[in-house]
């Protein structure tokens, strides 16, 4: 038996705007941390490849996504017959397989039980067979809850596989979204609307508990920030949490309609975990807690300066132009800080109000 629990998380900081975005914007992905786990790697023709790292060993991951004829990964852009598959336990329970495309990683989260697993995001439907084959891998159990984290189609890509059986769980707006066509500036072409079975047959507005394997999986909504419907995933017991994309890890940022709502979410979350607590991605590395607060202090500068721009009278041009500033040095080392212009344009949208929230 599951039971689910609706109500409104007690470490709630209310205020500031709304919000939406897009998936991959010109992102870097990397991670530098210690990591002791047993990786177990596939490519697509089945062959099993297997590394041991141990704790005693700094571990340097990265990985660069820049689509090159536009800014945003489209649908269908991605090369799952040219993918690798990992498959990479997290803690107690739960498992991360990460599925890397030769244009970007796709991260899905596994909490595993005695009948079935359940699933936070998953790519697009071609993306399956890889991540069918990993849970297979795990053991011939079927999958009885899918979370998305939110509305974009590589993170939806499992409810119309998985829909006809297993239970979807979303915030409120990801249905209304899945159910009609959305026309984001970011994709060449309209998305949607979704088959009735891929539509969250589950949703609320701030905050639901699922207990399922031992484990309450806590779904908050703080805000609206990479989009309207957002859901930070939380693992109690387990000490992890499943961000989705309003956090990428170490050298990157997100795509953002909504940089306030990005903001209040995050540090949300840092109020919430410990040092202790592993951060999943939606298409990055394994993070912490550490990496979080460091991206939280950088992002509340920049968005301190582009406020002090506006109020000088600086175009969004002119803000956009200037590009990423060096205090983001840290971040980005050893490589050299990224112009980012869209990412700064997307600051200077949402603190003048002009952002588009449809996206």
């Amino acid at each position: 038996m599951h039971e689910w629990s609706v109500g409104t998380p007690a470490s709630r900081k209310w205020g500031l705007t709304q919000p939406s975005s897009s998936p991959l914007a010109g992102v870097r992905y990397g991670m530098e941390g210690r990591l002791e786990r047993r990786y177990s790697s596939y490519t697509t023709d089945g062959i099993p490849m297997k590394t041991t790292l141990h704790a005693s060993v700094i571990l340097t991951l990265s990985f660069v996504c820049r689509p090159v004829s536009a800014q945003w990964l489209q649908p269908g852009a991605s090369d799952f017959a040219k993918s690798e598959t990992r498959v990479l336990p997290v803690r107690k329970n739960i498992t991360l397989i990460q599925i890397r495309t030769p244009q970007a990683p796709f991260n899905i989260v596994v909490l595993a039980g005695s009948d079935g697993y359940l699933l936070v995001d998953h790519p697009e439907p071609a993306g399956n067979p890889a991540i069918q084959k990993a849970l297979d891998g795990m053991g011939k159990r079927p999958v009885k809850f899918l979370l998305n984290t939110h509305w974009h189609y590589d993170h939806v890509g499992g409810n119309e596989v998985y829909g006809p059986e297993a239970t979807i769980v979303a915030q409120e707006n990801v249905r209304k979204r899945l159910m009609t066509k959305q026309t984001p500036f970011w994709s060449g072409t309209p998305i949607g609307p979704y088959p009735e079975r891929a539509w969250p047959d589950i949703t609320f507005r701030d905050m639901l508990t699922i207990h399922f394997a031992g484990e309450d999986v806590e779904l908050d909504h703080y805000a609206n920030g990479h989009t309207d419907g957002d859901s930070v995933v939380y693992f109690a017991h387990a000490n992890v949490v499943a961000v989705g994309d309003i956090f990428l890890g170490k050298a990157s940022v997100i795509g953002s309609a909504d940089i306030e709502g990005i903001v209040q979410s995050l540090n949300a979350v840092l109020d919430r975990i410990n040092d202790d607590t592993v951060i999943i991605t939606g298409h990055g590395e394994i993070s912490n807690r550490r990496d979080l607060a460091q991206f939280v202090q950088f992002l509340n500068q920049t968005v301190a300066l582009v406020r002090q721009e506006i109020a000088t009278g600086r175009s969004e041009k002119d803000v956009a132009a200037a590009g990423l500033p060096e205090l983001w040095k840290p971040w980005f080392a050893p490589d050299a800080v990224p112009a980012e212009h869209e990412f700064m344009q997307g600051i200077y949208a949402t603190l003048t109000h002009t952002n588009n929230l449809n996206q």
